[in-house]
């Protein structure tokens, strides 16, 4: 038996840990929770029960949260109970608005935050007993009704004197908390209950035969009660207003104001009007459904607007620019490096940070006209009225300037850059989807840049940055594709020549573009957050193979495996190596982690504390890329390096320049020895270099000379016997496919399809490198004017509406060329 005083609350979801998370959050003596597991079971339980809200999951088998509440809205006795979406975190725009469109009130993502959604459910259960309590007053004085009326016909036989004070009397309800006044048909008060003291401040002897306009303060307010007045006035016997409940301003005798609803009625006694009206102050109700809206539309940590409140902002501000012929422009920015912030100090810190940006975006914005928003993550969206380009770059500048200022977190001196991105209306979009999605390359553009900078759309957008963005959306997948591979380098003793050690490189078999090689997607892992899986995902392959090896009795040799600088800020990266290594079976001793010198310093303390964990692991540590980063003496003491590893500029510089690479590597070489570390030469191409390397005391030697990074199973024969005494260069060379023979051609094969003119395709071809339209007209010597005219012609020819469509047609007749090689 369910307990009558308690408020009832339908907890709606298939999994039942979900159900227990949601019940420990807002549990509380007063509520009793309804646990079902099913849209159906739910349904049955709303014919048994009245409840206060509804906490629905979107995503359940047979019935899902959309039907579910499809059907609760339906029904008369469950229609006006607020439902509540409990779903992840990943529903996209459209799932949004069905939500919305079937009955939603509020949606909560997971994981939610425990505070906001008990405030959320306690604010509806607030309104319920709000509601209650008004239907047990209302049920009340309809009985105070009834009995009056009974009353009335009982009483018919005394004096009219008697007849109408007992009227007077049982009008009134002298417990009401709602302020009731008693009229003539002009308005004059007769009676009051004590409820307009306290709602008003008047006492009874200020306020009787005083007009009822006195405690309305509006002129708007006054004409409307007049108007009532004069309505009633007119008619025979009547109960109440046509019009019903009305919400006007009212004043008290203070003078301050406040917002009211306002009833009246009227009824005829010995052929005289007696007026009844009541005043219920709604204030709190006002002001709750006010912060329930704010709640709706804005973020709840930064208090900037929300994304729901930045489209429909958005969507006003287009309608305004295109009615009065304006620009407008958006901003589209990202933090950069923001996840490692949070990564490493913590999400706390991370929250205040997110509160300091927002603080930088508004001292930077002009004034009300402005609009900042944060549309999620460390993502913000900024709308700027009636500003052309040259105000957008200055104000781009602006924000950047603000964030070279360093923010103090507690104990923490933080530096944070963001990357803008640009799009400006009509010229870049003249519609929301547009604008946004063409800001939002912009944006990848200036981190493609280096981060720290802001893009204009139009400005250095080209097919290469095109493909990149493609790419990245490609990636998140690659690794479930199985399209990821690992190839492996050997590592040869220079005084024996013998197989000393691999080295594991990653490859991405793309199904368009072919074999892709790191140095073109593993910026994009390590921008995008995935640089963790790869990372652990090839140290775990890298250490299958090595026992492989083992199992098949071919010489034990140490495998290296490249890490980011990224994923030694892993705060579980110790537990992941030991992990790995306990299930693949391999000692530490055969595992050697390779980090670039510049790598280093962009958080040394941070990597160096973890190389030094990672060594008292018994595993080998080299620094790759050694010369090229430009690390003091100081720090190379620090860094506890088992191996250096020459770049290879340094070995190409040996055929190039002899003295001053011999001189060079020399150095390198008596520095690596004094610090106890051993030399590797990476990159060595001819037996000129590899001889003078020997000379020089460099005891690893690793190229294309001994061997490209090949698959696993070509490399056994050399595991096996080490490189025959007469060794030549090998021929089996990675490649990459020459893109720009391949885009020149496709250009070319475009030109001749859709018949464009040899003028308009070197317009063409100026577009897709990402110049401008005055870049164009400078490069081409013609006027401005003309270049826009080809540029309409070329994209009528290939059907297009804007130079993203262009190239997205010219990026898939390369995929479809790079096929065919």
């Amino acid at each position: 038996m369910m307990n009558e005083d308690k408020v009832n609350i339908l907890l709606v979801d298939d999994q039942a840990e979900n159900l227990l998370a949601l019940e420990a959050v807002i549990e509380r003596d007063d509520y009793n929770l309804v646990k079902a597991y099913s849209g159906e079971e739910a349904l049955k339980y709303l014919f048994k029960y009245e409840f206060a809200v509804i906490l629905l999951d979107v995503q359940m088998p047979g019935l899902d949260g959309f039907e579910t509440a499809k059907i609760i809205k339906s029904r008369v006795k469950s229609k006006n109970i607020p439902i509540i979406f409990v779903t992840a975190n990943n529903m996209d725009e459209q799932h949004v608005y069905t939500g919305y469109f079937v009955g939603a009130i509020e949606y909560i993502l997971k994981p939610f935050d425990p505070n906001t959604l008990k405030a959320k459910v306690q604010g509806f259960v607030e309104i319920y007993k709000t509601n209650r309590k008004l239907t047990e007053q209302t049920e009340k004085l309809l009985q105070k009704t009834k009995e009056l009326e009974k009353a009335y016909k009982e009483l018919t036989a005394m004096t009219s004197e008697l007849s109408k004070s007992q009227a007077l009397a049982n009008v009134i309800s002298e417990t009401s908390i709602d302020s009731m006044f008693v009229l003539d048909q002009d308005g004059r008060i007769l009676k009051i209950n004590p409820a307009v003291k306290k709602m008003f401040g008047y006492e009874e002897i200020e306020i009787l035969e005083k007009n009822i306009e006195l405690v309305f303060s509006s002129a708007k307010s006054q004409s409307f009660i007049r108007s009532r007045l004069n309505s009633l006035a007119g008619m025979e016997e009547i109960l109440k207003d046509e019009e019903g409940i009305k919400e006007i301003s009212a004043v008290r005798k203070d003078g301050s104001t406040f917002p009211v609803e306002f009833q009246i009625g009227k009824t005829l006694m010995e052929n005289k009007s007696i007026i009844a009206c009541t005043i219920r102050d709604v204030t709190k109700k006002r002001q709750f459904e006010q912060m329930i809206t704010h709640m709706a539309y804005h973020d709840g940590l930064t208090n900037l607007p929300n994304r729901r409140l930045f489209n429909d902002h958005l969507s006003s501000m287009l309608k305004q620019a295109k009615q009065k012929n304006q620009l407008l422009v958006m901003m589209y920015l990202d933090l950069d490096r923001f996840k490692y912030i949070n990564d490493s100090l913590g999400h706390a810190i991370g929250d205040k940070l997110l509160q300091e940006v927002a603080n930088k975006l508004l001292v930077c914005t002009r004034g009300e006209g402005d609009f900042v928003s944060r549309i999620g993550g460390d993502e913000f969206n900024i709308l700027l009225p009636e500003t052309n380009r040259e105000a957008a770059l200055e104000m781009a500048e602006e924000m950047l300037e603000q964030f070279k200022k360093p923010v103090y977190i507690e104990n923490y001196e933080l530096f944070v850059t963001a990357s803008i991105g640009i799009s400006v209306f009509p010229y870049d979009g003249e519609d929301a989807l547009s604008l946004m999605k063409n800001a939002d390359a912009a944006l990848y553009r200036a981190k493609e840049q280096g981060k720290n900078k802001y893009q204009i759309y139009h400005s250095g957008m080209n097919l290469q940055s095109y493909r990149t963005f493609i790419l990245q959306n490609d990636l998140r997948k690659a690794a479930e594709r199985e399209e990821l591979i690992l190839h492996y380098q050997p590592r040869i003793d220079a005084a024996t020549g013998k197989v000393i050690g691999t080295e594991a490189l990653i490859r991405w078999n793309h199904p368009s573009w072919g074999q892709l090689l790191p140095s073109e997607f593993i910026p994009l892992a390590e921008e995008t957050g995935q640089i963790a899986g790869i990372g652990e995902w090839v140290l775990r392959k890298a250490c299958e193979q090595n026992k492989l090896w083992q199992n098949e009795g071919l010489p034990l040799t140490r495998i290296a495996v490249n890490f980011s600088p990224l994923q030694f800020l892993q705060k579980d990266l110790i537990r992941i190596i030991n992990q790995i290594l306990t299930e693949t079976g391999v000692e530490p001793e055969v595992l050697e982690i390779e980090i670039t010198e510049s790598a280093i310093l962009q958080n040394e303390n941070i990597i160096t504390k973890m190389l030094h964990e990672i060594k008292g692991m018994g595993i080998t540590i080299s620094l790759d890329d050694f010369g090229s980063g430009g690390t003091s003496l100081s720090t190379l003491k620090n860094i506890p390096a088992d191996i250096v590893k020459i770049d290879k500029i340094f070995i190409d510089d040996l055929s190039v320049n002899p003295s001053q690479g011999t001189a060079f590597i020399t150095s390198i070489v008596s520095l690596a020895h004094s610090l106890k570390m051993s030399v590797v030469a990476e990159g060595i191409e001819s037996e000129e270099q590899l001889n003078l390397l020997k000379k020089l005391g460099v005891q690893g030697m690793q190229g294309f000379l001994f061997s490209p990074p090949v698959p696993p199973a070509e490399l056994d024969s050399l595991l096996n016997r080490g490189l025959p005494e007469q060794f030549t260069y090998k021929s089996k060379i990675e490649k990459e496919v020459d893109q720009q023979d391949i885009l020149d051609f496709q250009l070319y094969r475009m030109k001749e399809l859709f018949s464009i003119s040899s003028r308009e395709h070197d317009v063409f071809k100026l577009i897709i490198d990402g110049l401008n339209n005055k870049e164009i007209s400078e490069q081409l010597f013609i006027s401005e004017h003309t270049v826009k005219n080809h540029i309409t012609r070329i994209f009528q020819k290939l059907n297009v509406n804007d130079r993203l469509q262009a190239m997205a047609k010219v990026y898939q007749s390369c995929i479809q060329q790079n096929k065919a090689l």
